[in-house]
C-alpha cells in the first residue's frame, strides 16, 4: 500500500513538473508566430484540461458516487488520491485557464475555469478535514467540467480526458 502511495505522488508530482512552465507568449508584428502561438496555447488548453478533468472524474467524481468519502477511516487510500489529485486537478486548471486566456476561440471558457478552481478547493478543504465533500460542490465541478467541454468542442478543440495511468 504504502508502495502504490508513493508511485502516485511520484506520478502526480512528474505530471506537475511537465505542466510546469512560461505560460508567457510574445506576440510579433507579423501574423505567422502569433497564430502559430494561438495554436501552440489551445494544444496546450486541451492538454491540461484532458488532464484535469481526467483525474476529477477518477479519483474525486467516481469515489464520490461510491460513497467512499462517508467513511473517511475506512478509506485512507481514497482519501490520499483525491487530496493530490484535487491539487493536480487545481494546478492543471490554472494552466489550462491560462493557455484559454491565449486564444480567441476559447475566451469562453476561462470563467467556467475559474468555477472549476473555487469547486476543487472547496472539495479539498473538505476532504483535508476529514469530511465528505458536498454535493453541491462536486456537481457544480462536473457541470462546469461539461461545460467547458462542451464549450471548447465548439470552438473546434475537444478535450479527451485522461489520466497518468492510461498511458502506461
Amino acid at each position: 500500500m504504502r508502495r502504490v502511495i508513493v508511485l502516485l505522488l511520484v506520478s502526480v508530482l512528474a505530471l506537475g513538473a511537465v505542466g510546469c512552465g512560461s505560460s508567457k507568449s510574445s506576440s510579433t508584428p507579423s501574423g505567422g508566430a502569433g497564430t502559430s502561438q494561438t495554436h501552440f496555447a489551445k494544444t496546450k488548453f486541451v492538454l491540461h484540461a484532458g488532464l484535469a478533468f481526467g483525474a476529477f472524474h477518477r479519483w474525486i467524481y467516481k469515489p464520490f458516487k461510491a460513497g467512499d468519502f462517508s467513511h473517511p477511516f475506512r478509506h485512507k487510500l481514497t482519501i490520499v488520491k483525491a487530496l493530490l489529485a484535487a491539487s493536480f486537478i487545481h494546478h492543471e486548471v490554472v494552466l489550462a485557464r491560462a493557455d484559454a486566456r491565449h486564444s480567441r476561440l476559447l475566451s469562453k471558457v476561462v470563467l467556467p475555469l475559474l468555477g472549476i478552481s473555487g469547486a476543487i478547493l472547496a472539495i479539498r478543504a473538505a476532504i483535508a478535514a476529514h469530511h465528505a465533500p458536498s454535493a453541491s460542490n462536486v456537481s457544480s465541478a462536473n457541470s462546469a467540467i461539461s461545460s467547458v467541454k462542451s464549450d471548447s468542442s465548439a470552438a473546434g478543440q475537444p478535450i479527451q480526458e485522461t489520466t497518468a495511468g492510461a498511458h502506461v
